[in-house]
């Protein structure tokens, strides 16, 4: 005789992965036009106030208390965590500090997107430099008429003779 709750258990699982494909079924998502734009348009407009190393900026770029960055192994909960205990720090070590998105595809779904794209980062810090590339994923949340980072999770390697330059700057 079938056990009815471990029935009922298979059952909510399989509605839980079929609820995705359900939603995307009702709404398309996009990968060009305006909304895409304006998503990867985000990412380098983030990258840049990173490496103008402008605090200001990006307090008004990320969701707050429900951002969640993963570098690596590492992972920040909330702008707060990560600005103070990450990023502020870090960028107060780093001279010559470049960091440039490139690569960059967005894909949006209602008031949701995700941007993957490729990275290369470059600074000193004191006697050691950094020159990396690595891949990374934002996923970005619609408020109003604006996108703001909910998640970020990047991951680099220090760059190889086959590795692309340091991008220019946008606009440049």
């Amino acid at each position: 005789m079938p056990n009815h709750s471990s029935t009922r258990a298979i059952a909510a699982a399989f509605t839980l992965l079929a609820a995705p494909a359900a939603i995307a079924a009702q709404v398309p998502t996009v990968t060009t036009g305006p909304e895409a734009e304006s998503a990867a348009r985000m990412v380098q407009i983030l990258f840049a106030a990173a490496e103008r190393g402008d605090l200001a900026a990006l307090d008004t770029l990320y969701a707050g208390d429900s951002l969640l960055v993963v570098e690596g192994a590492g992972i920040n909960r909330g702008w707060r965590d990560y600005r103070d205990n990450h990023l502020g720090p870090e960028l107060k070590e780093f001279r010559n500090f470049q960091y440039r998105p490139f690569e960059i595809e967005a894909r949006v779904v209602g008031n949701l997107a995700w941007v993957t794209f490729r990275y290369a980062i470059g600074a000193e810090i004191g006697e050691r430099k950094i020159d990396s590339v690595g891949r990374g994923i934002a996923i970005l949340e619609k408020r109003g008429t604006r996108w703001v980072v909910r998640l970020t999770q990047t991951a680099s390697r220090p760059r190889r003779a086959g590795d692309p330059p340091m991008p220019a700057r946008a606009g440049e």
